[in-house]
């Protein structure tokens, strides 16, 4: 059964920071003990700009000087509880982020070719995908970050060796209407960038695609599908409702006020 082969939250984390290098996320450092930064060049949000594995003042000061280096405000993503209680002993967060990792099992073929989902194997994402990825929200401030930064990023990504990135984007009467990336290693498959067109949302298709991605997964021959997000809320329902359940609750601790 999977519960009796669910990954650890380190190699989560792992798999987590892999399927992003390259695109979303340029890189990881290694620092004192266990402790590491993953960092972006041209996204700022902590959630791409952040520590972990920080419990000890020589941690948290390699970590401060590895954030502040780059131009970022440090950050750090802390496993648990007692992680928390480490952090919040060095330093007092201007603001804290739950979030739920999750997994599920991939789903078998649907009966059928499913001929409204495209399915692009390469690093870049296409111009379909961007088309729903830039419209996922009514927020113009928020449109305009993630054209300036997000779709950049997705744009110049690059491949690494025993990474298999792959696009999806599903297409109904309008043209692009959703849109999920996942990278698969070994194993492991993660999932991200799930969005809906504004215009197409509370219409089934975000359960659409990432159902679609469960599929590919499986074809692929992964074992278990991996995502992130906020917890609580809708986002978490949705995919619960996929099949999805969480394994780790994480939190980030930023040292500013965005996130």
């Amino acid at each position: 059964m999977m519960r009796q082969q669910d990954p650890t939250y380190d190699t989560l984390r792992r798999v987590h920071i892999e399927a992003l290098t390259g695109s979303l996320i340029d890189g990881a450092e290694r620092g004192p003990g266990e402790a590491g930064y993953a960092w972006s060049r041209g996204i700022a949000d902590p959630t791409m700009n952040f520590a972990y594995g920080v419990r000890t003042p020589e941690q948290f000061a390699w970590a401060g000087a590895a954030a502040l280096g780059r131009g970022r405000s440090p950050a750090f993503l802390a496993q648990d509880d007692g992680e928390v209680a480490d952090l919040q002993r060095l330093f007092a967060p201007a603001s804290i982020f739950p979030a739920s990792w999750m997994v599920a099992k991939p789903l078998p073929a649907a009966t059928g070719a499913d001929e409204s989902v495209s399915v692009r194997s390469a690093p870049s994402p296409g111009a379909d995908f961007e088309r729903v990825f830039a419209s996922m929200t009514a927020d113009a401030t928020v449109r305009m970050h993630l054209q300036r930064t997000y779709l950049p990023a997705l744009r110049r990504a690059r491949g690494r060796p025993g990474l298999v990135p792959l696009h999806l984007t599903l297409r109904d009467v309008t043209g692009p209407a959703a849109c999920a990336s996942l990278y698969l290693r070994g194993e492991a498959a993660g999932l991200y960038n799930v969005s809906t067109r504004i215009d197409r949302q509370r219409r089934g298709l975000g359960l659409a695609i990432v159902q679609a991605a469960l599929r590919e997964a499986r074809a692929r021959g992964a074992a278990y599908v991996f995502l992130q997000c906020p917890a609580g809320g809708a986002i978490e329902e949705l995919y619960v409702r996929a099949g999805f359940r969480t394994l780790y609750a994480p939190t980030l601790l930023c040292t500013s006020l965005t996130g």
